[in-house]
């Protein structure tokens, strides 16, 4: 497949490139979730993603896990995930997950990681304003 005559592929169906090894990123991605869930939650490549989500583990978790796993590896999910409903990947596997939304291209943005951390950020106040039923502080939201 050359660059200039890109091939048509399913959404958000992303090629393997040389050097990106699905099993190192799964791996990688199944420590940070252990890690941030201090071990409650318990999973491996076939575990569902939906099966992840418990009182231990919400979705805001699961954001954090996106962005430490992006931060580490220095490489994005793609664009659009977040823009995806859960309802359409939480029967996918982690493995399946990854392989179709890690984009494997190395970021080399410099602000690549702190971007990443402040949509996190924006998440969390987000969960937090819509649990308390608040208005956020000022200054926590971002444009």
């Amino acid at each position: 497949m050359s660059e200039s005559s890109p091939e048509r592929r399913p959404a958000f169906r992303r090629p393997v490139q040389e050097g990106f090894s699905v099993s190192y990123y799964v791996d990688s991605f199944i420590a940070i979730l252990h890690f941030i869930s201090d071990n409650l939650v318990q999973a491996d490549a076939s575990t569902q993603i939906g099966e992840l989500f418990c009182d231990e583990f919400d979705d805001v978790d699961f954001e954090l896990a996106l962005c430490c796993f992006e931060a580490t590896h220095k490489v994005a999910f793609v664009d659009n995930l977040w823009d995806v409903p859960a309802e359409e990947y939480e029967d996918l596997t982690i493995e399946e997950f990854v392989e179709r939304f890690v984009d494997p291209k190395e970021q080399r943005d410099p602000l690549f990681v702190t971007k990443r951390f402040l949509m996190f950020q924006e998440a969390l106040t987000r969960a937090l304003t819509e649990e308390g039923g608040q208005q956020p502080p000022p200054g926590s939201e971002l444009s």
